[in-house]
């Protein structure tokens, strides 16, 4: 059979790559790099425009190499018209961006004369994202694939419409699996617990920190975090010093208003 894997990190494409070379999968892996939880949905170039602004350091791949975050979705498009498969497999864990990228892909490939299945191994490690799984780890969940009939794609892919309509631009899953729609504030509070109010300390260490002890069902990323410390900074509720160009060259510091 041949398959092609989808998957929203390139890191879970490069696990699922080396099943397939290790013959625990068939067909071609494929990553997005995309954090569907976060930012517009809506347009390409907004979406990636949006995205660069929260940055300090253009580290995602997607974003320093495209000027239409969706350019990748037509050439998926493209790709499966061009050179048809047997199925298209969407890996997902029960994280928010695989929430949303599983509805991206039904929506995308609406017309596609192509069959979906879905994969969703569960919480590895109490992780909810698939790239704590090695590749002998992930693979055999294949066995676990389920076919998407045409109603529940139409039904995935109108969710994802109404996604897309909604004005907030955090998304996120409560322990029930339900999408919460949230202010790009919601982690302001958490940012702001891992800055010392007297000791200046780098910013690097404050986004890993947030990241790390964030909620995995709901991972806070580092485009994210990045964003909202230079929101704080502007709102005056950190202090800054160093060049701010770089998340790796400055340091900050509670405000004390």
């Amino acid at each position: 059979m041949k398959d092609l894997h989808l998957t929203t990190l390139l890191s879970t494409a490069g696990t699922l790559r080396s099943a397939i070379s290790k013959k625990l999968l068939t067909g071609e892996a494929l990553g997005f790099d995309e954090c569907p939880g976060l930012g517009p949905l809506d347009d390409g170039p907004k979406r990636i425009q949006y995205l660069r602004g929260l940055i300090f350091d253009n580290g995602m791949s997607n974003l320093s190499h495209h000027s239409d975050a969706f350019e990748i979705w037509r050439n998926l498009q493209q790709r499966v018209h061009d050179l048809p498969v047997d199925r298209v497999v969407i890996w997902a864990g029960s994280d928010v961006n695989d929430y949303v990228f599983v509805r991206m892909v039904c929506w995308w490939l609406k017309t596609a004369s192509v069959d979906l299945w879905l994969v969703q191994p569960p919480p590895h490690h109490d992780n909810s994202c698939l790239y704590v799984y090695s590749d002998t780890e992930l693979a055999p969940h294949i066995t676990q694939a389920r076919q998407l009939d045409a109603a529940t794609r139409n039904e995935l892919a109108a969710e994802y419409e109404r996604i897309v309509a909604r004005p907030e631009l955090l998304r996120e899953c409560d322990e029930n699996g339900q999408l919460l729609f949230l202010d790009l504030s919601t982690h302001d509070e958490e940012i702001l617990g891992y800055c010392h109010p007297t000791r200046w300390r780098s910013a690097v260490r404050i986004v890993g920190q947030t990241m790390g002890f964030s909620n995995p069902r709901n991972p806070v990323n580092e485009v994210l975090v990045s964003g909202r410390i230079k929101a704080l900074v502007d709102a005056g509720k950190l202090k800054a010093r160093g060049d701010i160009t770089s998340m790796r060259t400055f340091e900050v510091k509670r405000s004390s208003i």
